[in-house]
């Protein structure tokens, strides 16, 4: 790990980024800047190696087997200060990642171990891999020979053109306007599976409320039967005990009643000598007068009392089709109530979903309406776009050395043979219509006059589409919204005074953006604001990467190496400080 030390200059996007026992690389701080950092070295010294560590920092898939032999845990750790991203800063806030002591830093740390635990962490903050992921697809962008691949492809053209349009409201109500549209539609079908599944069962539904209200069961009503027919059905067990009870209360010869009374009897006779005894009095004779109110309320029951044959009868047969019900749905009396009102329901929305579709399909055509206007304007202005942002591609491709390329962006309606609820219909034309509007976008190119505009995927040098890619980078200056670019050796394949060009856009690409970038070219390298060196020792058997800032005069000399090779002449140094010195 390693101690901040908070900077001033507020532009610095990743400020310092720390990697251990990752392959070779045993330990390594490489301190950033803002602006052009150049990353130089012999092949094999560690120089991608240390972009596959920041790309496995933002989330990349881990490879276990990268963990370096004498090491048990790989870490790598970036220190970003988005001083002037507020957009960036809003994310962390959302997520409740801020960092505690400065808040315009955000330190993100990656563990992997051997055992194949993977760790990850934004401000001390255990986070999921998926959000680190998402954090630093906000932040970072990784252009490698095969990464920038992406660009030959024509989905990703509709996205560069709508950064450059770099009117967020414009786009977000059109994509408002669409999913809410998407929701109806998909609300309307719903509707319609409903209808015809109830209509295949509206016979069965009927039968089932008819027969529920047919027995009409009220609240309770089961219980409440099989309460009274107890008491019916043992009317004779119930009058001879309750007589027994009655005996034994007031009538035999040495009943309760007669017991206690002369027990208040004898009682009465002392209590003049012991105050303490009145209360016992007291309690006794209650319990008296509670004993012959309940022999009296027994009397009245008994003499109720009666077997009822046609009312007992009349419960049963109550109770057999409420049963009857109860064991078919498998509810109970209350519960068939709810059932039969659910029931009422399903057949009143059976009898209503015409009139719902109806309500329904105008707010459909009213929503299409809205999402084909909002589309149009989303067209024209790309349309519009489309011819400024291939005038600036073109003038930033002749800055690259390719002085007789024309890109133009196509920008047409998408039509589909066929109308459904996602066309529009134009004429005797059917206009489709998803999530990014009616617009096909594609770049087409020439390299040479005389060509015709083919589409940038049949390209053949890898050299021509690092250039290309570029000069769309340096056309989106200021209105893509991600900060720190990255480049692995995007100068393959070209040379001489073509690399001075590809020097000179990246510089001016670093302007607006943090770049790191690997390269062989001293070219490109004279144009650093920070140069770094990869090179590597053997010790003990073992290969050890060791990365280094360049002061300006290690950096001439490396700039020499570049040029002519590891013997360093005075004109090679020469031409370095040429370099340097007119870039």
């Amino acid at each position: 790990m390693f101690i901040y030390f908070l900077f001033k200059k507020k532009q610095i996007m990743l400020e310092k980024l720390y990697i251990k026992n990752y392959l070779i690389i045993k330990e390594a701080t490489l301190i950033l800047k803002y602006g052009l950092n150049i990353l130089t070295g012999e092949t094999g010294a560690g120089k991608s190696i240390i972009l596959d560590a920041l790309s496995l920092l933002l989330g990349e898939r881990a490879d276990y087997s990268i963990i370096k032999k004498e090491g048990d845990k790989l870490i790598v750790e970036g220190i970003f200060n988005f001083t002037w991203k507020k957009k960036i800063l809003e994310y962390i806030k959302k997520k409740d990642l801020t960092n505690e002591s400065y808040e315009e830093l955000v330190i993100i740390r990656r563990e992997l171990t051997k055992k194949g635990i993977s760790r990850c962490f934004i401000n001390d903050t255990p986070v999921l891999i998926s959000e680190l992921k998402e954090f630093g697809d906000l932040i970072i962008d990784i252009h490698s020979q095969n990464e920038h691949q992406s660009l030959l492809k024509s989905e990703t053209h509709i996205s560069i053109l709508n950064d450059y349009i770099n009117n967020e409201k414009l786009i977000e109500d059109y994509e408002k306007s669409f999913i809410e549209y998407k929701k109806l539609i998909e609300k309307y079908i719903e509707f319609e599976n409903k209808k015809n599944e109830l209509a295949e069962k509206r016979s069965f539904i009927d039968f089932q409320l008819k027969e529920i209200n047919n027995v009409n069961p009220l609240p309770d009503e089961d219980v409440n039967i099989e309460n009274e027919l107890k008491k019916l059905e043992n009317t004779e067990e119930i009058s001879e005990n309750i007589t027994a009870s009655i005996n034994y209360l007031k009538e035999s010869d040495n009943n309760a009643l007669s017991n206690i009374s002369l027990s208040i009897k004898e009682l009465r006779k002392v209590v003049k000598y012991d105050s303490n005894l009145e209360k016992l009095l007291e309690d006794i004779e209650s319990s008296y007068t509670v004993l012959k109110e309940a022999a009296y309320t027994l009397e009245n029951y008994k003499n109720d009392l009666n077997f009822d044959f046609e009312k007992t009868e009349s419960l049963r047969e109550r109770y057999g089709q409420i049963n009857f019900l109860k064991k078919k749905y498998n509810l109970s009396a209350n519960e068939l109530i709810k059932k039969a009102e659910e029931l009422k329901q399903e057949l009143n929305f059976a009898d209503n979903f015409d009139e719902e579709l109806d309500i329904l399909n105008k707010k459909i055509e009213t929503e299409k309406i809205n999402v084909f206007d909002k589309a149009l304007a989303l067209s024209e202005q790309r349309v519009k776009s489309a011819l400024e942002l291939s005038k600036t591609i073109n003038k930033y491709l002749k800055e690259a050395g390719l002085e007789n390329a024309d890109l133009k962006i196509s920008v047409k309606r998408k039509y589909s043979d066929n109308q459904n609820n996602f066309t529009f219909k134009e004429k005797n034309k059917f206009i489709s219509f998803n999530i990014n509007g009616i617009d096909d976008v594609e770049f087409l190119i020439i390299t040479n006059k005389g060509e015709e505009y083919q589409p940038l995927k049949k390209i053949a040098s890898g050299g021509e589409v690092s250039r290309v890619m570029l000069a769309i980078k340096a056309s989106l200056t200021g209105k893509d919204n991600i900060p720190i670019l990255v480049f692995d050796e995007i100068d393959t394949g070209i040379s001489g005074r073509i690399a001075g060009k590809v020097g000179k856009l990246i510089k001016e690409l670093s302007k607006t953006h943090q770049i790191i970038s690997i390269t062989h070219l001293p070219q490109i390298a004279s144009f650093s604001d920070n140069h770094l060196n990869v090179s590597k020792t053997e010790k003990n058997g073992e290969t050890i990467a060791n990365i280094k800032n360049l002061n300006e005069e290690e950096k001439t000399l490396e700039i020499a190496k570049l040029l002519s090779g590891e013997k360093v002449t005075e004109i090679s140094i020469k031409g370095a400080k040429e370099l340097i010195n007119n870039k």
